[in-house]
C-alpha cells in the first residue's frame, strides 16, 4: 500500500495539497488534504513544505501530513480486515475524520449541539421500560436543548464533542446563574441532561471528551424545601364542607386520593374501578412504568361509598394545582412555614416564609404519603413498594418531616423517659 501527497500548479497563487492512496487492485483514489500552499513552496520529491516556505505553518503542516499518514494505513488495515465496506469515498472520509471535520449530513458527529438536536428530535420514537417517552421527558429534553443552544449564542462559539470539558462546565454554570437567573437546582437538571448526552455520545463512539465523567463535572444542587401535609391536616381536608362548591368538593377528593395512594396527577387521571381490587389498587404508572399494588386506605374507601363507588371527576394538571391550594386555604391551613413558590415577577422559585396552601403542588400528595408512613414507623422497603422508588436515596427526597415534627417526636420521647 502507498501514500502520495502531491499538488496541481493552476492559476491561482495558492495550490491544495491531494493525498493519493492506493493498494494493489483494491483500491486506488485521490482527495484534497483541505490544505493549500505556495506551489514554490512544495518539495515534490519530499512531499512536504520545503523548510525555506514563506508560510509560518511550515511545521505545523509537515506534521499534520505525518500523522495523516500513519492514520490512512492504520484506518485501511483495521477496516478492510474488519470487513467494513471500502467505498468509493473511502479516503475522503478517513481524511475527515481525522481532521474531525464534518460533512453537512454529519454535524452531529462533530458538534455537541448538533448532535443534541437530532438526538431530541428523535426522542419520540425512544421506549423506556417498553413504553414511548412521556411528552413532559421529551419537553424536559427539548428545554435544555434550548438553553445549550442560548449558551453557545452568548459564548459565541460552536462546541464540538472534546471540547465538553471542565472549562465547558465552569462556563455553562456561570451563564446559567447570571444570563438565565436560575438556581442551582434547575441548573444541576441541565448538567444532568449534558451528563446524558455525553453518555449516549460516547455510546455512539464518537469522540467524546470523558472529562464528562469526573466527580467535578458535578451538577450544583440545593437542599428543597417541600412542604407535607399531616395525617390531622389530610383528616381536617377530608372532613370539611364542600357542599357549596362542587368544584372544590371533587377537587379535595382527588386530591385525598393523591395524599392516600402517593400517586402523580397522570396515574391518578387514569384511574378506573378495574384498578381497584379487594384490598389494593393495581396500577402502571405512566412516568417510569412500573406496575404498583398500592393498599387502599379507609379515606379513599369514605370517598368512593360517598360517590356511590364513582371516582371524582379528573382535571388537568394546570388546573388541579391551582384548585388544591384554594382547598387547603379553605380548610383553614394557614401555618406560616419556610419554603419556595414561583415569583410571579420573575416566574422563578422565591425562598421564604409563607402561610402553608401557597406552597401546595400535586406532588404535596406523593411527599406526604412518604413522610406520614416514614414517621409512621413503616418500613422504608414496604413504602418504596408502594410509590415506585428505587433507591433509599431517591425515596429520601420525598420524606419531608418538618423541623417542628422533630421537635414534637423528640419531645415527646423525653417526656417519656421523664413518666
Amino acid at each position: 500500500m502507498n501514500v502520495k501527497y502531491f499538488i496541481i500548479k493552476g492559476k491561482k497563487k495558492h495550490s491544495s495539497i491531494y493525498v493519493r492512496f492506493w493498494d494493489s487492485k483494491r483500491i486506488d483514489q485521490k482527495t484534497t488534504t483541505g490544505f493549500s500552499v505556495v506551489f514554490s513552496d512544495w518539495s515534490k520529491a519530499k512531499q512536504r513544505l520545503k523548510i525555506t516556505a514563506t508560510t509560518n505553518n511550515v511545521d505545523f503542516i509537515n506534521n499534520k501530513l505525518e500523522k495523516l499518514e500513519l492514520y490512512i494505513i492504520d484506518r485501511y488495515n483495521r477496516d478492510y480486515n474488519s470487513n467494513t465496506s471500502i467505498n468509493d469515498k473511502w479516503l475522503k472520509e478517513a481524511v475527515n475524520s481525522f481532521f474531525n471535520r464534518a460533512t453537512i449530513e454529519e454535524t452531529h458527529k462533530t458538534y455537541f449541539l448538533d448532535w443534541i438536536k437530532q438526538y431530541v428530535k428523535q426522542l419520540h420514537k425512544q421506549l423506556h421500560n417498553g413504553s414511548p417517552l412521556s411528552k413532559n421527558t421529551i419537553k424536559n429534553y427539548k428545554s435544555a436543548e434550548n438553553k445549550i443552544e442560548a449558551f453557545e449564542k452568548h459564548q459565541k462559539l460552536r462546541y464540538r464533542h472534546e471540547d465538553i470539558n471542565l472549562d465547558f462546565h465552569r462556563d455553562f454554570i456561570h451563564y446559567c446563574k447570571t444570563v438565565e437567573n436560575l438556581n442551582n437546582n434547575s441548573t444541576g437538571v441541565l448538567i444532568s441532561r449534558i451528563k446524558t448526552f455525553c453518555k449516549n455520545i460516547e455510546f455512539e463512539n464518537l469522540p467524546i471528551n470523558p472529562i464528562y465523567k469526573h466527580k467535578r463535572f458535578s451538577a450544583p444542587k440545593n437542599e428543597t424545601h417541600d412542604v407535607y401535609l399531616s395525617n390531622i391536616e389530610i383528616e381536617k381536608i377530608l372532613k370539611h364542607d364542600f357542599s357549596d362548591n362542587e368544584k372544590l368538593n371533587n377537587v379535595r377528593d382527588l386530591f385525598i386520593i393523591a395524599l392516600r395512594t402517593g400517586l402523580r396527577v397522570s396515574d391518578i387521571s387514569k384511574l378506573s374501578k378495574e384498578n381497584f381490587l379487594e384490598k389494593s389498587i393495581n396500577i402502571t404508572t405512566t412516568k417510569t412504568n412500573q406496575n404498583l399494588h398500592i393498599p387502599i386506605h379507609e379515606n379513599i374507601t369514605k370517598i368512593l361509598a360517598k360517590r356511590s363507588g364513582e371516582l371524582p371527576k379528573t382535571i388537568s394538571d394546570q388546573k388541579f394545582n391551582k384548585y388544591i391550594k384554594d382547598v387547603v386555604k379553605d380548610v383553614g391551613i394557614k401555618k406560616r412555614v419556610f419554603g419556595s413558590k414561583i415569583d410571579e415577577k420573575t416566574k422563578r422559585k422565591k425562598e421564604g416564609i409563607y402561610e402553608k396552601w401557597e406552597l401546595i403542588t400535586s406532588h404535596t400528595g406523593r411527599r406526604s404519603m412518604a413522610t406520614n408512613l416514614y414517621l409512621d414507623g413503616v418500613q422504608i422497603r414496604l413504602i418504596m413498594a408502594a410509590t415506585g422508588h428505587k433507591s433509599e436515596k431517591q425515596f429520601s427526597q420525598y420524606v419531608k418531616a418538618t423541623q417542628e415534627q422533630h421537635i414534637e417526636v423528640i419531645n415527646n420521647n423525653w417526656k417519656k423517659e421523664y413518666e
